[in-house]
């Protein structure tokens, strides 16, 4: 039992803590989700997508030549100081046509992107603010393939709105 509850515990501490509707492609659903709804400036947040494949589709992984990988890029802005996107591991694909192995994603999985919302002046003035809220910006790219065609490129800009809250006492200010 306190094995369970342990396990428990473990998944709803990893759990997004709040999810956008899913968008839809020919190829995929995406959704984005932050590990919390509210952040201070100088906190770090980890923005997550969840990309479900549709039956029969795959996208590359990243780290292999002469294909198009699936990539997150955040657009640049006062809102964060990114960490590298944490990519799944991938699964092998073999193309027996081609004579090669791929690695690619087929299943649902998620990249996760960690920002710190950085501590400056003028965010803390804005999160002192009541309703306050900070959105991050980014795209989404990929190429989806299904068991004979490769299709075009595809960009899905995602977002993510979290409400900005004034920093705690302890938290360093900027100089």
């Amino acid at each position: 039992m306190k094995a369970l509850l342990v396990s428990i515990a473990a998944t709803v501490a990893l759990a997004p803590v709040f999810a956008t509707d899913p968008i839809t492609t020919r190829h995929l659903s995406v959704s984005t989700s932050a590990s919390t709804e509210a952040v201070a400036p100088g906190q770090r947040v980890s923005l997550t997508v969840e990309i479900t494949p549709k039956p029969n589709m795959h996208v590359y992984a990243p780290g292999q030549p002469d294909v198009i990988p699936i990539s997150l890029t955040l657009t640049p802005g006062e809102a964060q100081i990114a960490q590298p996107v944490q990519f799944p591991k991938a699964e092998k694909l073999e193309v027996k046509e081609l004579g090669e192995t791929q690695l690619v994603y087929s299943h649902a999985f998620r990249l996760v992107q960690d920002v710190t919302i950085p501590a400056s002046r003028t965010l803390i003035k804005r999160a002192a603010s009541r309703g306050a809220s900070l959105t991050v910006k980014g795209n989404l790219k990929y190429q989806a393939c299904d068991n004979t065609i490769c299709y075009a490129p595809v960009t899905v800009p995602v977002t993510w709105t979290l409400a900005l809250q004034a920093p705690t006492p302890d938290a360093k200010q900027p100089r």
